[in-house]
């Protein structure tokens, strides 16, 4: 639900051209907000499916020009009141594996620059968006917010995830030293409209939708079995939205209950697109976690909205796919 906290403010959102980032720029400006639109590229065509209006404005910039953001944020006569961090350097999986110290690197000067920069303008609240990918330690339970870096971090060579901990652990640190109100929402597998369907994309939900676009089947590592729960991308905004305007908690977790085995995920995708279901498996390969549930119970305190079902959301996706992938696919 729309509240007025957003109206007037100007916000910052970084990789605003980005799947997520893109969502919160069009937010915002609904909930009639002042938007800064910063963005490093535009190779989808983003800013082009973005409203038109004078209370936008877009700037390119590398968020690891340190004088490039001082100057952005320096030249808002009224100051900035927001910062919604959304860009992340991230890639592929062979990618993060051939790149750790490249990612690593890119996304903790990112994260420092971001928060740096608000310290000195004395920029009221401050989002990262984080990952539930920075659980790494076993549970038999679903995965709290207190079972993070603070309970133990095991230590793999991946980038991504080593520069989501440091990073949360900058900002922790941040808001100790110098008093600021920093919100880190973890997210679970966010998909939805403006996700990133190249073909060699590798996240689940859109490389399933390239490959049944295409006529190819879905190819599943493991037996299917393994379960996941999925989040629409717009229902993280409104989400990640009340949790500023509540301040209530600065470490959510963010996802939905209900959760689905990649089986089933596969079967929903078909069924959305109209397609029918080809899916193989390849038991040669591991399917990675038997289970990765998150603890909900605080994101239940803020919200107040009954999140997108699945099967929704994918029928939501497939519909903006036709309009804006397929017909040029």
């Amino acid at each position: 639900m729309a509240t007025e906290y957003w109206a007037g403010r100007t916000v910052m959102v970084t990789g605003g051209t980005g799947f997520i980032g893109s969502q919160f720029v069009e937010e915002l400006l609904a909930r009639g907000a002042e938007v800064i639109c910063l963005f490093r590229r535009d190779n989808r065509g983003v800013l082009a499916q973005l409203p038109a209006t004078d209370r936008l404005r877009t700037i390119r910039l590398d968020l690891l020009d340190e004088s490039g953001l001082e100057t952005a944020v320096g030249q808002e006569a009224g100051g900035v009141d927001a910062f919604i961090h959304c860009a992340a350097l991230t890639g592929s999986a062979r990618f993060r594996r051939d790149h750790p110290a490249q990612i690593l690197d890119a996304n903790v000067r990112a994260v420092s620059n971001v928060l740096g920069c608000a310290r000195r303008h004395g920029i009221q609240d401050v989002v990262l968006l984080g990952s539930s990918e920075i659980y790494r330690s076993p549970t038999s339970r679903p995965t709290r917010e207190e079972d993070d870096f603070r309970a133990g971090m095991p230590y793999a060579p991946d980038g991504y995830y080593l520069s989501k901990n440091y990073g949360e652990i900058l900002a922790e640190s941040y808001a100790h030293e110098y008093g600021m109100s920093i919100f880190r929402p973890r997210l679970t597998s966010i998909y939805g409209p403006r996700d990133n369907f190249e073909k060699d994309t590798d996240r689940v939900v859109p490389s399933m939708f390239a490959r049944v676009a295409s006529g190819r089947p879905i190819e599943i590592w493991g037996d299917g079995s393994q379960t996941r729960t999925y989040m629409y991308v717009t229902d993280l905004v409104d989400a990640t939205l009340q949790m500023v305007e509540k301040n209530k908690h600065k470490v959510l977790n963010m996802g939905t209950a209900e959760t689905v085995t990649l089986l089933e995920l596969a079967r929903e995708v078909c069924a959305a697109l109209g397609q029918p279901e080809r899916i193989t498996f390849d038991r040669t390969k591991s399917g990675g976690r038997r289970s990765r549930t998150l603890d909900l119970g605080k994101l239940s305190e803020i919200i107040e909205f009954e999140p997108c079902s699945l099967r929704e959301g994918l029928r939501q996706t497939a519909e903006w796919y036709r309009r804006h992938r397929m017909r040029t696919s």
